[in-house]
């Protein structure tokens, strides 16, 4: 990725954020807690995926058609903060990793490992007699 098309998405991402941020009344954010986590801008800079993270009360999907919805004004107000020779379209997009994320540390701190079939060291004493 090129060094403008990084600065692009660098600035994109922390004005959309503000804008969300500072900028939006619509009831369905009320509780909501709506983190932009990441922007990538196509190579030409026409079109711009914006992934949001979602946490809070409400049904994440719901949050995010509000932010769809605000779109248009989410992109005026951009407008007038960046100086883009064209404004890229703004496709709004769920990010869920933050979610997997805590899954997966969920999962792990579940996991006994203090009662394992073999120790650690059984296991490499053992692998290192059978190669010799």
């Amino acid at each position: 990725m090129s060094n403008r098309v990084e600065k692009a998405n660098s600035v994109l991402k922390r004005e959309i954020a503000n804008i969300i941020q500072n900028d939006l009344s619509d009831p369905r954010l009320a509780g909501q807690m709506v983190s932009v986590t990441g922007v990538s801008l196509s190579p030409d800079l026409s079109y711009a995926k914006v992934f949001v993270s979602i946490f809070g009360e409400k049904d994440a999907n719901e949050t995010l058609q509000a932010v769809k919805s605000a779109g248009g004004f989410i992109r005026r107000e951009l407008a007038s903060k960046v100086k883009f020779r064209t404004l890229p379209e703004l496709n709004f997009l769920l990010d869920t990793s933050g979610e997997y994320s805590q899954k997966i540390n969920g999962i792990l701190s579940g996991l006994d490992f203090s009662q394992k079939e073999y120790n650690d060291q059984n296991y490499f004493d053992n692998d290192h007699n059978n190669k010799h």
